[in-house]
C-alpha cells in the first residue's frame, strides 16, 4: 500500500514540475467587463460599487422613462448620483450608441 501513495505522489509532482518548467499552464488574461448603461438589469447595475437595489431600479426606471442614456453624464438625472459618483462609475459603465443597441437585436 506504501508503494501506491509514493507512486502516486511521484507522479502528481511530475506532473506539476511539467506544467510549471515546461510553461505548460497558459498565461491567465483578465479583461474587463463593462456594463452597458442602457441595456444592464437592476441585477447586474447591483454588482457596480455604491449601487444597491434602490439606485439601480432608479437608473432602469429613469431609462424607461426618458429613454436611453446619451452619456454617462445623464446618470446625473438620477437624485442620489452626483458628478463624484459617476465619476467613480465610469471605469465600469459604457453607454452605447442606438446603432449599436438595433444590431444587437439582431
Amino acid at each position: 500500500m506504501a508503494w501506491v501513495l509514493l507512486v502516486m505522489g511521484l507522479a502528481v509532482r511530475a506532473f506539476a514540475t511539467a506544467l510549471i518548467v515546461d510553461g505548460g499552464v497558459p498565461p491567465l488574461v483578465v479583461s474587463p467587463l463593462r456594463l452597458d448603461v442602457n441595456t444592464a438589469s437592476v441585477v447586474e447595475l447591483q454588482l457596480l460599487p455604491g449601487i444597491g437595489r434602490v439606485r439601480a431600479e432608479a437608473i432602469v426606471l429613469e431609462r424607461l422613462r426618458r429613454g436611453p442614456f446619451t452619456s454617462l453624464e445623464d446618470l446625473g438625472r438620477i437624485d442620489g448620483l452626483g458628478p463624484l459618483t459617476v465619476g467613480g462609475l465610469a471605469p465600469y459603465l459604457r453607454c452605447s450608441s442606438p446603432e449599436d443597441r438595433a444590431g444587437a437585436g439582431r
